[in-house]
């Protein structure tokens, strides 16, 4: 059923069609504030995280290892204001030094019927696998403390112990 104005009416179908595209703005405005429909009438809580149902916290998963390092790596290379020009050396070292924070034990389960000799052979071989890790993050370290700032350094030399602390599973004094 279309729908008329009748003749001298003080709407004319422009004012009409202005009101019609003001209201549907409107309207879609609320909609996206209230959480499209489908928050229950909820607001959107900050960061557009809004909640499926009312009272209901989605569990927080917990950061692996490795993300948990590259975090403080990536603040660290903030707080250090690595150049284009440092990005090589600093990927270097970033990989070197996220391997060395993951790289633990070989998780090889240890044989039930091992003898000592056995044992100690792979416990070596592990040791030395994670001193090669570390001499690579060693080489990869001292390219890039060679490249940084004056500045950079005692930057480097305030946040770095405790970041090189928490691999070695020491906390610095």
């Amino acid at each position: 059923m279309p729908f008329s104005l009748p003749t001298g009416s003080p709407f004319s179908r422009r004012r009409m069609g202005v009101m019609a595209l003001f209201l549907a703005g409107a309207a879609c405005s609320s909609h996206a504030q209230f959480g499209g429909g489908s928050g229950g009438g909820q607001p959107r809580q900050r960061g557009g995280q809004g909640q499926a149902k009312a009272g209901m916290q989605t569990p927080q998963r917990s950061q692996t290892r490795w993300e948990q390092v590259s975090t403080k790596l990536y603040d660290l290379r903030v707080q250090l204001l690595i150049t284009r020009e440092q990005g090589p050396a600093w990927e270097a070292f970033r990989g070197s030094f996220l391997e060395m924070a993951t790289a633990g034990p070989s998780g090889q389960p240890m044989p039930e019927q091992q003898t000592a000799k056995d044992t100690f052979q792979l416990l070596l071989r592990d040791a030395q696998r994670r001193a090669a890790t570390l001499a690579t993050l060693d080489a990869a370290a001292q390219a890039l403390l060679a490249q940084l700032s004056p500045e950079q350094l005692q930057t480097a030399d305030k946040a770095l112990p405790a970041l090189l602390a928490e691999l070695g599973g020491a906390r610095p004094q």
